[in-house]
């Protein structure tokens, strides 16, 4: 009996070791062997059994398995592997790129897909494709890269580009797409560094974004930021240095010829004597854009370091920042830190967190001051981008009579009293304007997986900005209509913190390996406070260590506050079902709550839906047709735009408005309400719709898509008159009355081949059409806009029309003689031989604004990319090009002329007696008016980028102790072909006024060279 217990014992030994062995515990991380990144949702399979799990969207996924079992790891777009289970407990694995462009994972919102599975429109750029650019911010680099995002670029340090996605949508709200970092929402990306960034993904259309609710109506990017992985510590250190120049350069009149054409200006206007300009007194001929600009430099540097355990990695990054425009004295630099971690502190919980601390700095820049306002704020009067800025030394240069001396024999500053601009190396002298930002971003998030199948997601974001300006104007005079009797510093400080609270459950499982079904659910808390503090004191020293309020005037003190508080609350769910992958289907739901409107009008419902069917899946597809995927997806949904000003549906008390009362009718101090609002303000809504085609062939080197979408924005705001008995200081308040419509088609294009192991290249191009027009307005009248500061306004935006089109005069030749302007009743009074000749629209005889017409906007009509590259051995070479065509610009700063200002050199054409040009008009003083003349072609192509690099040979690099040396040199904006005569038709700007030329800052090219260690 004792034999048989001692039996049973050790069969009981056996088994259990061997049940122990079988339930080994693996855990790894799985890569890309491409850019050594975590691979999220690749299935992890022990092969010949259906027990398995996904990695995480750190690539980490955690296993249970037997000695001698094979895992079976696969992904679509990715090469499969297979690794026998030893006596290890850890097995990472790197999975090669199978080419399979559809086939990526992407990241959408609050999770991740297969491209394959995707059922909207959504765009992936990789960071490698990035850091290319020599630029601050990851969406400068966009452009070019992405059918449907128009990415429009400005020439300023530190500024960030206007970014439009699907064209514009909004009048008077906020324009710019949602930015989503690491799970952080935010406005704004200009402190994360570029090469930090793994990817950004771009949704499009409503089925995309419908998850993001009432903040996506102008599309979301998602920026996910890299991650350390386990192993010994990876060291990088990326850096380039280079110059910046002006990339084109307007020629303007020299001395004899400005002298000439003032001259002949003063006799035609008024024939009066003396002429202003003696030309034989000329002692000057400045050419005042050389004088006001410099070349300026660039460098960048970046290092990073990552690592870590089985439990725990890590990856620390520094980079700084510097580039000094091309401005005189215009600077900007920026330090950021960055730190994520992760911590495996079980199989079932992960926890980890992403922090960045980034430190500004802008000298004599608009980056600073445009960071002061706390929220996006709907201007009726919108200004030209850098009005009233430093920026308008540009302008300045351009007016400036080039007689004028930069300085007079005695030192002082030189000037004519002929004109009123001003010296624009006194007006950058006497400008003293600074801006410090410190911002902190950073996000914890904790991932449980509760069940088998159920995975719960805490993600607690937080930001905080802070920004210092100063900006000391000193006592000064260089002329009557330049200097300022009394010095004056004016400080400000913005303090900006938000937190964003995301919880969400997700349960995937596939059924009968033919169905996978994903359901998420989830709410978001969020919580946004602004205040804007301004001071200013009169009588500050002109000494920098007197800049302090305290030194000037207190007598003269002002002081103004405003500030924001903003909540919002959301439920989100979302259903993924994928049958065979074959069949799929996608449905998105969100409701949202924003304090920013009347309770009434608080929530809202966001739905949208999505189908696809991959084609080249079905029998009667497989092997008989050239395509390797074809795919066709169709969606539906709506979103909200929300981005109004907090308080714009409540009513605000204006203060010392004092009146008489009494008997005696003494002064009482009063107040009153100046502004009529509508109490029922609500958001604007966007119903898009879009269809598309997927595919692959030529075993899957050649890839590409094609979409048509719609989207229609209801409800949008717009200025509706009101009567002035009702006391409304503008006449008018803000309400929901306009639709917007933006239709159009996108296709894109992409060849990889490796021809064999030393030398591969891609080529890819992508081409956007879009339209848009104001459809409806309940109720309201257009709005004129664009002033460039003559008294003259150059768009309206009206119902037929695209948003902010150029409603101008049309020109039809140039009078030639007394004659023709005695018999001619149209015309402009004053006309004179050598005036333009304006067509009389309507026929009643005279030039009123019944006459204007629409002659565009600067929204193109189309506008594509083209990239391209290709490595032999150890050579790489990459190029990208952008253009878009069918738009129109207006030459602001030509048609700024009150008299005596500076022109172009090609005025010397102009309309004389003796010469009757048909297109140049007579040398003239008088106030230009707005007209097809200052209306251009915005049409432009260029060459965004050309970089040739060469990685050093191993053995070479390996004596000094590196794992990885590249050297390379990079040309930005080397090439640019355009019609419009002024420095740039890139021209930033709000929805109602973009495209007007008027201190603006030229765009650059850059020359780099640059070099990418790994230690």
């Amino acid at each position: 009996m004792c034999r048989i217990r001692y039996t049973l014992l050790l069969v009981w030994v056996a088994v259990c070791g061997l049940a122990h062995a079988q339930n080994q515990q693996i855990t790894g991380r799985v890569t890309s062997q491409s850019d050594k990144q975590g691979l999220p949702g690749v299935s992890v399979i022990i092969k010949g059994t259906t027990t398995g799990t996904a990695t995480d969207a750190n690539g980490a996924y955690t296993l249970s398995a037997g000695q001698g079992a094979v895992l079976q790891f696969s992904m679509i777009g990715m090469k499969p592997q297979e690794v026998t289970v030893g006596n290890q407990t850890q097995i990472n694995v790197e999975l090669a790129d199978d080419a399979k462009a559809l086939e990526e994972v992407v990241v959408v919102g609050y999770g991740t897909q297969r491209k394959i599975d995707v059922t909207g429109a959504v765009a992936q750029v990789k960071g490698e494709e990035l850091v290319r650019q020599p630029v601050l911010s990851a969406t400068q680099a966009l452009q070019s890269k992405v059918a449907g995002v128009q990415v429009i670029n400005s020439g300023a340090p530190g500024q960030a580009p206007v970014v439009r996605i699907r064209g514009t949508g909004t009048l008077l709200g906020g324009a710019d797409p949602l930015y989503v970092v690491d799970g952080i929402i935010t406005e704004d990306i200009r402190n994360i560094n570029t090469s930090d960034i793994t990817s950004v993904d771009i949704l499009k259309d409503a089925s995309a974004t419908a998850i993001y609710g009432v903040r996506a109506a102008n599309g979301v990017v998602l920026i996910t930021t890299k991650r350390g992985r386990s192993g010994a510590p990876q060291v990088t250190y990326d850096g380039y240095v280079g110059i910046r120049t002006p990339a084109s350069r307007v020629k303007m009149a020299d001395a004899p010829l400005f002298a000439q054409y003032n001259n002949e200006a003063v006799r035609y206007d008024s024939q009066t004597d003396p002429l202003p300009f003696d030309p034989a007194a000329i002692t000057a001929n400045t050419d005042w854009f050389r004088e006001i600009t410099r070349t300026g430099i660039q460098h960048n540097h970046a290092l990073s370091v990552s690592g870590g355990t089985e439990k725990t990695t890590y990856l620390f990054s520094a980079s700084y920042f510097n580039e000094k425009g091309i401005l005189r004295g215009n600077d900007y630099n920026r330090l950021v830190l960055r730190l994520n971690n992760d911590y495996t502190l079980s199989p079932a919980l992960k926890l980890g967190h992403n922090l960045s601390l980034a430190n500004s700095n802008s000298v004599l820049a608009d980056a600073g001051s445009a960071l002061l306002e706390t929220t996006d704020n709907i201007s009726t009067t919108s200004p030209v981008r850098g009005s009233g800025s430093v920026y308008s030394a540009f302008t300045n240069a351009y007016r400036q009579a080039p007689l004028v001396p930069v300085y007079n024999p005695d030192g002082t500053y030189g000037f004519t009293a002929r004109n009123n601009v001003a010296n624009p190396i006194a007006q950058l002298d006497y400008t003293n304007f600074e801006a410090k930002g410190l911002r902190l971003q950073g996000s914890f998030f904790a991932n449980l997986t509760i069940a088998k199948h159920i995975t719960v997601i805490s993600n607690f974001g937080i930001e905080s900005n802070v920004l210092r300006s100063y900006n000391y104007s000193p006592v000064y005079r260089v002329s009557a209509n330049q200097q300022n009797a009394v010095s004056t510093l004016t400080v400000g400080r913005s303090n900006n913190a938000r937190w964003l609270w995301t919880n969400t459950a997700e349960y995937a499982n596939t059924f009968a390996e033919r169905h996978t079904v994903k359901v998420l659910a989830g709410f978001v808390n969020e919580r946004f406070q602004g205040d804007v503090l301004r001071s200013a004191r009169q009588d500050v020293p002109p000494q920098s260590n007197y800049f302090y309020l305290n030194t000037g005037n207190a007598s003269t003190a002002t002081n103004e506050q405003t500030g924001t508080l903003e909540t919002r609350q959301s439920y989100i769910g979302r259903v993924n079902y994928n049958f065979a992958d074959r069949y799929l289907l996608t449905a998105t739901a969100r409701y949202d709550g924003s304090s920013k409107f009347p309770t009434s009008n608080r929530w809202g419902f966001f739905p949208s839906i999505g189908a696809g069917w991959v084609i080249s899946e079905e029998s009667f597809m497989r092997g008989k047709t050239p395509f390797d995927v074809l795919k066709a997806r169709v969606s539906w949904g709506q979103t909200g735009n929300d981005r109004i000003p907090a308080s714009a549906f409540q009513y605000t008390i204006a203060s010392g408005l004092d009146y008489a009362f009494g008997p005696d009718q003494s002064s009482q101090q009063g107040r009153t309400i100046t502004n009529l609002i509508d109490p029922n303000l609500r958001w604007e809504i966007t119903t898009g719709t879009d269809v598309g085609l997927e595919f692959a062939l030529a075993k899957n080197r050649l890839s590409g898509e094609v979409a048509y979408y719609q989207k229609r924005t209801r409800d949008a705001l717009f200025l509706r008159p009101i009567d002035a008995i009702f006391g409304d200081l503008d006449g008018s308040y803000l309400t929901n009355a306009a639709t917007v419509l933006n239709k159009g088609v996108e296709f894109g294009l992409n060849w990889r081949n490796s021809v064999n192991t030393s030398f591969q290249y891609n080529i890819g191009a992508n081409v956007t059409m879009n339209r848009n027009r104001l459809e409806d307005v309940q109720g309201g009248l257009p709005i004129n806009d664009g002033g460039i500061g003559n008294g003259q306004f150059t768009t309206r935006t009206a119902v037929g029309q695209p948003v902010g089109s150029f409603w101008v005069w049309q020109t039809d030749g140039i009078f030639q003689t007394q004659e023709q302007v005695n018999n001619t009743s149209a015309k402009i009074e004053g006309t004179k031989p050598g005036d333009f000749r304006y067509v009389d629209q309507n026929g009643d005889g005279t030039i009123d604004d019944e006459d204007r017409v629409f002659v565009g906007s600067y929204q193109p009509r189309l506008y594509f990319g083209v990239n391209g590259g290709f490595t032999y051995r150890s050579i790489d070479f990459s190029t990208d090009w952008y253009a878009n065509f069918g738009n129109q610009v207006y030459n602001g700063k030509k048609a700024q002329r009150f008299g005596n200002e500076n022109i172009e050199a090609s005025r010397a054409d102009r309309w004389t007696p003796t010469n009757p040009s048909n297109t140049e008009p007579r040398a003239s003083n008088a106030v230009p008016i707005s007209s097809t003349y200052y209306v251009e072609s915005g049409s432009f192509f260029r060459i965004n980028n050309i970089t040739l690099g060469y990685t050093l040979p191993k053995t070479l690099v390996s004596k000094a102790k590196l794992n990885r040396a590249r050297l390379y040199v990079t040309a930005q904006n080397a090439l640019t072909i355009k019609s419009f005569s002024g420095y740039s038709p890139e021209l930033p700007g709000g929805p109602l006024n973009s495209g007007i030329e008027l201190n603006a800052y030229p765009v650059t090219s850059a020359y780099l060279v640059g070099i990418n260690l790994g230690f």
